[in-house]
């Protein structure tokens, strides 16, 4: 549970499944910058956790890997406490996770549990396969997307 009025920071993937780690590598690069009232988690992943860990937040920012055949790298942003995600380009095809993002936050949804300010980016991924790295697209718009949730806090 988080202190009323935090902003947190959740980067979802996994380590071994190539550009699944996008969400988790723009985690740990946002800590590094030490964002003063935002405490950044990673979910490498169970996502059921999801409403307990933003519960109490004023703002949530998730950060997940989606396959939509846009070109791998492309940046996407979501008002997920405004309306549902696109739950194709957060399929969990590309993951270990047992429900994904989109599932998720529509179960919180329907108990009334979103953060009132749910901010979804998605990173387009191009290789998922287990024991590959981040593709060079997606490793490039790394530091793009931080930018832009560094831009969002402020």
């Amino acid at each position: 549970m988080n202190k009323n009025g935090e902003t947190l920071i959740i980067g979802i993937g996994n380590i071994f499944r190539g550009d699944d780690l996008a969400g988790l590598a723009a985690a740990r690069l946002l800590r590094e910058g030490q964002l003063p009232g935002v405490k950044v988690l990673e979910f490498d992943g169970d996502m059921t956790g999801l409403l307990d860990a933003w519960e109490g937040a004023a703002k949530v920012i998730v950060i997940d890997a989606v396959t939509s055949k846009s070109p791998a790298g492309t940046i996407f942003r979501f008002d997920a406490h405004e309306q549902p995600l696109p739950q194709k380009m957060f399929a969990t095809c590309c993951s270990c996770h047992a429900f994904g993002v989109a599932q998720q936050i529509e179960i919180a949804r329907s108990l009334k549990q979103l953060p009132p300010c749910l901010i979804v980016y998605g990173i387009e991924g191009q290789d998922f396969t287990l024991g590959s790295k981040l593709s060079p697209e997606v490793e490039q718009a790394l530091p793009r997307l931080v930018e832009q949730v560094q831009q969002e806090l402020n």
